[in-house]
């Protein structure tokens, strides 16, 4: 049978959920977790704090603090390896997007032998269980998705694979510290995935109903969130966005948008939700004339106010512009948007990889902060940011 909808995730969620980790480690009955991280999770002691309340719960953690951005595969068989010598009975993962796809990683190979690009290269996996996914972001609901994402160091290339946690604890005060920058970066993913899920030929009216609420969700909390960190209505709103948003790629999963910028970001090793912003107005545009009604949904989301009278490629531009310049991301797409790598736990998260300041679209120029990113690189991204058809060429190899 093939449902269209489902979620098998067991969730906490609430403001310092934090303090429930314990409590859902003996429930379960596991004793010695692995506790994978980034650098930046243990300068700024959040891994402390973690370390703490497992020992204050008599319960023995072992550290993997190596989570490095767009996840290499050595790597998460470097997890997997000290995870085995140390009889770890679950994976607890700490961080954003790479953080939990490295912990998805390691959890499917503690149960299966090998690497795990012999798994992304398509060889079948026997069942796996034991992940818990505490996100610090609100972007890429790795905590409720199906899949993650690994890369081959040899290819620079992203590889996908089916991979699942079975605990999430979403707790909104652990985003409450991402800079604007990230709190904008991961926002945007939130909204390419519920609009590419909504888009996609696998999509289905129960799934369409949350990804429409999710997008305007990050509509009307994002800006907010952006603009006060001490805001925890927008916080925990954007933090519930995120999951659900994860939890449609896992029902209808993504398209277009999110292959471009996957190729993009793995050649020049630019932040996803950065990526994911610059390809989701052209996606929109693309996709108008196959699905009109909901790309015209989402402009009315938006703030669009249509006439009834438009085409189908006519509804495709007024969305992709609503959501340009000068639309609703008009505070930060001339230089808020991107992540500042080793800011925050989160920086090694999929939302956010490098230190990188988006150039200005209305002039081509790059913002201050911008240098580890090449021109070349800009210039991509330019192009799939144009705001009519006929200036766009082809993206060179």
């Amino acid at each position: 049978m093939n449902y269209a909808f489902e979620q098998k995730v067991k969730m906490v969620c609430g403001w310092d959920g934090l303090e429930q980790l314990p409590v859902l480690l003996q429930d379960e009955g596991y004793r010695k977790p692995l506790v994978v991280c980034d650098q930046v999770a243990r300068q700024i002691g959040l891994l402390g704090r973690v370390e703490k309340l497992l020992a204050d719960a008599g319960l023995e953690a072992v550290v993997f603090d190596q989570v490095q951005p767009d996840p290499p595969a050595p790597l998460i068989d470097a997890g997997a390896a000290l995870c085995r010598e140390n009889a770890c009975d679950c994976v607890v993962a700490v961080g954003g997007g790479s953080t939990i796809d490295t912990a998805k990683g390691i959890n499917l190979l503690r149960f299966n032998e090998g690497k795990i690009l012999d798994y992304a290269r398509g060889k079948a996996s026997q069942p796996f269980h034991g992940l818990i996914s505490i996100p610090t972001t609100a972007g890429t609901g790795s905590e409720l998705s199906n899949g993650m994402i690994v890369t081959d160091p040899d290819s620079a290339q992203k590889m996908a694979l089916m991979a699942y946690g079975d605990y999430a604890i979403l707790d909104p005060a652990l985003t409450a510290t991402m800079p604007a920058s990230l709190t904008v970066n991961t926002g945007l993913d939130v909204f390419s995935h519920a609009f590419e899920a909504y888009t996609s030929t696998l999509s289905n009216p129960m799934a369409d109903a949350v990804c429409e609420k999710v997008m305007a969700e990050v509509f009307r909390w994002l800006p907010a969130a952006k603009a006060d960190e001490t805001d925890r209505t927008a916080r925990q709103r954007m933090a519930v966005a995120s999951s659900l948003g994860g939890w449609m790629l896992s029902n209808a999963c993504a398209h277009v948008g999110h292959s471009l910028a996957h190729v993009l970001g793995a050649k020049f090793h630019l932040p996803h939700g950065l990526v994911c912003s610059y390809t989701l107005p052209v996606t929109m545009e693309t996709i108008a004339p196959a699905a009109p009604e909901k790309v015209k949904a989402v402009g009315e989301i938006l703030g669009v106010k249509f006439t009834g009278d438009e085409s189908a490629a006519e509804i495709g531009e007024q969305t992709a512009n609503a959501y340009r310049v000068p639309g609703w991301a008009a505070g930060w797409q001339g230089g808020d948007l991107p992540a500042g790598r080793g800011q925050h736990p989160a920086a090694g998260g999929r939302g956010g990889r490098r230190s990188f300041r988006a150039p200005d679209p209305r002039t081509g120029g790059c913002r201050p902060g911008c240098a580890d990113a090449s021109p070349h690189s800009l210039s991509l991204l330019l192009l799939l940011n144009v705001r009519r058809p006929e200036w766009r060429r082809p993206v060179p190899a």
